[in-house]
């Protein structure tokens, strides 16, 4: 029995690496913004003895999981998330002993015995391929935020337990390779640059608008050979929200920008501030191929997203439709539950995205 467990220990291992690269491969997505799709660099053989509050025993714990990650050519977001779980099940250390909710959990990722013996789960290396060999067969765990792609494997209590450890992993994963990690969500702040992406997308069909098609024919598309016409700009805040969505799940609907650029005076005369000019609302109705009613818990998922991309003082519709669902940057408000109304409010302040956005 222990030989056949050997061997089918073996295999998996020597197949990770293959799923993984399939899985890394052909996703436009597979930032989802975060870490990026190519290969995880090896560890540097010059680790720092500290990143950020972590330290130097935490340091080459997660250096070992980044090796093994390395080793089966894990993709750099399945290794950000696999050290963003370690940071959130046992700060970096090799607990031999569950935690208060489940004590037959061990090791440095909290793994029950379906995951095998004992020894090879208190081995950070095979502990941190188990888990990869489990990420991949999470169904678009690629463009699922890394808390839930995590929670799918960990089946934890709180989905959303790991987000808050996210930016150190990424840190860390930079730290110990000596290489920077990139972002899915590293966007253009060039106008022509964001509408050139749009326009690609939209004729590959990843982008759409099946409402009022014409908004993009009329705000988006002229941008990229300035043919815009007055009173049909869009913020160019909208224009990289757009493609941060894009990035992290792959595909956009939208239904409503910039009214009167279209000739629709709806609401327009009671303040919406989707009649504005640069257009500073949008209307999303589905993302990735999952629709947005402000109301289910794909809208819950994009909502704390937009949370930590969007400006304080921004707002988003639909409160009435769903749970409560605190949000720090968002002055929720009744809408519709027929879309997912996002607007910048009267904030001036950029989006939190890549360097080049601002």
């Amino acid at each position: 029995m222990v030989k056949f467990v050997v061997g089918a220990v073996a295999v998996i291992v020597l197949f990770i690496g293959m799923l993984l690269g399939a899985s890394g491969g052909g996703s436009t997505a597979a930032a989802a913004c975060g870490a990026g799709a190519g290969d995880t660099a090896a560890v540097t053989k010059d680790l720092p003895k500290k990143v950020g509050t972590w330290d130097t025993d935490q340091v080459k714990m997660a250096a070992r999981l980044v090796g093994a990650a390395h080793e089966v050519k894990a993709n750099e977001q399945a290794t950000t998330i696999v050290v963003m779980t370690a940071m959130g099940e046992s700060s970096l250390t090799n607990l031999n002993h569950g935690d208060a909710v489940d004590n037959t959990t061990i090791g440095v990722l909290q793994q029950d015995d379906s995951y095998g013996e004992r020894a090879d789960r208190l081995n950070p290396e095979k502990a941190a391929k188990a888990f990869l060999a489990k990420l991949v067969k999470v169904p678009d765990w690629e463009t699922l935020e890394p808390t839930i792609a995590a929670h799918k494997v960990q089946v934890n209590a709180d989905p959303y337990h790991y987000a808050k450890f996210w930016t150190d992993a990424q840190q860390m994963v930079a730290a110990v390779t000596g290489a920077a990690t990139t972002s899915g969500c590293d966007v253009s702040g060039d106008q022509v640059e964001l509408a050139k992406t749009l326009k690609a997308a939209w004729e590959k069909g990843t982008f759409t608008d099946t409402y009022h098609p014409q908004m993009v024919k009329q705000e988006i598309l002229p941008i990229v050979d300035g043919t815009t016409k007055d009173g049909c700009q869009v913020d160019t805040r909208i224009l990289q929200l757009l493609v941060a969505a894009l990035n992290k799940y792959g595909s956009v609907q939208i239904s409503d920008m910039n009214r009167p650029c279209v000739g629709i005076g709806t609401h327009c005369e009671s303040g919406s501030l989707h009649c504005k000019n640069p257009a500073v609302a949008v209307d999303f109705n589905a993302v990735g191929g999952n629709v947005l009613l402000g109301s289910g818990k794909q809208d819950i998922e994009f909502l704390k997203w937009l949370d930590t991309v969007m400006p304080k003082g921004s707002q988003a519709g639909q409160v009435q439709c769903r749970p409560n669902t605190p949000l720090e940057n968002f002055r929720q408000f009744e809408d519709p539950c027929s879309h997912q109304h996002i607007d910048l409010g009267s904030t001036t302040e950029p989006l939190t995205l890549g360097k080049d956005a601002s």
